[in-house]
């Protein structure tokens, strides 16, 4: 498939070897300090103009209008329809879905001034970018995240390793969370109720207490982790 040409600045992300071939997956470099208002954002539906508007900061209006608007474009070139036109619900547990038949499956996650868009025909996906400072307090964040097999190889590894491999770790559950469709509030899955280390290369061990799905680890731009999860 030809790579779509954007107002935005994508590009999109090799995957390992073993990853579907029906699914592909979109790095989305996010200026935070645009104007939402220009051409650019042409596509957005008033509601998605008026949700953005209700963000307190500037920031967060961009992270969320230029995703949304990004994924209308690439949704328009699968779909061959046009960006403006397409509707866009969420499910019960708000995860959005594009309303028509045999549309494809989604997701989309941004941190900072980074996102990730995956679309497949053929399976459910999810992704997540977490930026990854240095002297992020894990340990903290770690019961809310980690199961007992997980935090055992955090542990093991060097201690300059263990922060990259926890947010390794949260990433990966993260998008199998949202390929599940469950969310992280907490629904048939938590974070805790499976485990995804040790790691074999790019490819996560994803125990089968989180249902059918794999889960590789994603390059990211230094300084963010970021991982794929799909269904069987």
């Amino acid at each position: 498939m030809t790579e779509p040409i954007l107002p935005f600045d994508i590009h999109p992300i090799p995957l390992p070897a073993d990853a579907p071939a029906a699914v592909r997956v979109w790095l989305v470099e996010l200026d935070l300090t645009t104007p939402i208002d220009g051409a650019p954002y042409a596509a957005l539906a008033d509601s998605e103009r008026a949700r953005a508007a209700r963000f307190l900061r500037h920031a967060d209006a961009v992270r969320f209008a230029t995703m949304r608007c990004t994924l209308r474009h690439l949704l328009a070139v699968e779909t061959n329809g046009d960006a403006a036109s397409l509707v866009l619900n969420a499910n019960e547990k708000g995860r959005p879905f594009l309303a028509q038949p045999n549309a494809p499956d989604f997701n989309v996650s941004h941190s900072g001034a980074y996102g990730l868009i995956a679309i497949s025909r053929t399976r459910r996906v999810g992704v997540d970018i977490e930026e990854a400072p240095p002297s992020y307090q894990w340990r903290e964040l770690a019961p809310a995240v980690l199961a007992d097999t997980d935090r055992s190889e955090i542990e093991a590894m060097p201690e300059a390793a263990r922060i990259g491999g926890f947010f390794d770790c949260w990433t990966a559950k993260e998008a199998v969370l949202k390929a599940h469709g469950d969310g992280i509030g907490g629904g048939a899955i938590t974070l805790t109720g499976f485990s995804v280390l040790p790691r074999d290369g790019k490819r996560y061990t994803v125990t089968r207490t989180a249902g059918a799905f794999d889960a590789v680890s994603l390059p990211a731009p230094p300084g963010y982790a970021a991982a794929l999860a799909w269904s069987f």
